[in-house]
């Protein structure tokens, strides 16, 4: 029973496609580039913003479902394209071929009724419980713990010697102390060539005069050089920012409610997709995109 609802629908997706092919309305790859160009994205942007590769948009778009894995991977790329491009999914995925044995309705048989078939294959990532990975884990901690059991003595005891150590330190060095006398100055941080300095000091602080210190000089923090772009985006926007060489320095799809700026050296060649949605300071001042927008996207220099 299995195997025939496989064929027919198999049978039924052929046809969907064909008839797709043959005029009977848009497919689904025009349905998500026409949605797409009226959202002014590119395909390099959108690719970006799903983090796949362009050649699969490409593919999805061009009705090309030899360049996917199966039926499922496509389906769900083309649902992700709809949430990312703000349309509703379902007349998309209408035109879509169907993994086979999706559609069940045509079952009426109880849950008791045989399946006629052989022994599943296992698939390539399944756990096989003879394989010796979780027994190599078993014995390296068994190992660990019982190099941890025989060296914690001596660990313990070169523990105890070198604190046992440290009371002698200080004992040497509170008796040097008391040999070089109370009277005696001693100059902190002095070096060989600042030796009459040091007596100076010394001289000092034996007539019970304080010496000065010299306040240290206020350090200025460097002043953040202003963005040559400043974008504010209300709606979803892309943005790319080539140099005088056709170099690109900035390329991003800026989120509702978020600011970007864009700090590079003139002349910048500028694109904004969906240029109503973003507000722009140029070098601090309004820029009114409008002027430079020809449909959703606004072209212009900055020199």
């Amino acid at each position: 029973m299995i195997e025939s609802d496989v064929q027919e629908q198999g049978a039924a997706n052929a046809t969907a496609v064909q008839s797709n092919e043959n005029g009977g309305g848009q497919t689904a790859g025009e349905l998500l580039r026409e949605a797409r160009e009226q959202a002014g994205l590119r395909l390099p942007a959108l690719a970006a913003n799903l983090k796949v590769a362009v050649g699969k948009l490409e593919a999805l778009e061009a009705n090309d479902w030899s360049a996917f894995p199966d039926v499922v991977f496509t389906r769900a790329l083309a649902s992700a394209v709809c949430r990312a491009l703000k349309m509703d999914a379902a007349p998309v995925l209408a035109l879509l071929p169907r993994a086979p044995g999706q559609d069940l309705r045509k079952v009426s048989e109880g849950i008791n009724t045989k399946v006629a078939g052989g022994a599943v294959p296992a698939k390539s990532g399944d756990f096989s419980s003879s394989k010796p990975f979780p027994w190599m884990a078993v014995v390296l901690l068994l190992v660990v713990a019982t190099a941890g059991v025989l060296f914690y003595p001596q660990l313990a005891e070169q523990y105890k010697k070198q604190v046992a150590s440290k009371p002698e330190v200080s004992r040497r060095a509170n008796t040097i102390a008391s040999e070089a006398g109370a009277n005696d100055p001693v100059a902190l941080g002095a070096s060989a060539e600042g030796g009459d300095a040091a007596a100076n000091g010394a001289s000092v602080a034996g007539s019970g005069t304080a010496a000065a210190i010299p306040a240290p000089e206020p350090v200025t923090a460097p002043v953040a050089e202003a963005p040559v772009l400043q974008f504010k985006a209300t709606q979803d926007s892309w943005v790319q920012v080539k140099a005088a060489d056709g170099k690109v320095v900035f390329e991003k799809t800026i989120k509702a409610g978020s600011e970007q700026g864009v700090t590079a050296q003139p002349p910048l060649k500028v694109v904004v997709g969906n240029a109503g949605g973003v507000e722009l300071l140029l070098r601090g001042a309004a820029f009114d995109l409008k002027k430079v927008t020809k449909g959703s996207t606004a072209r212009f220099e900055v020199n």
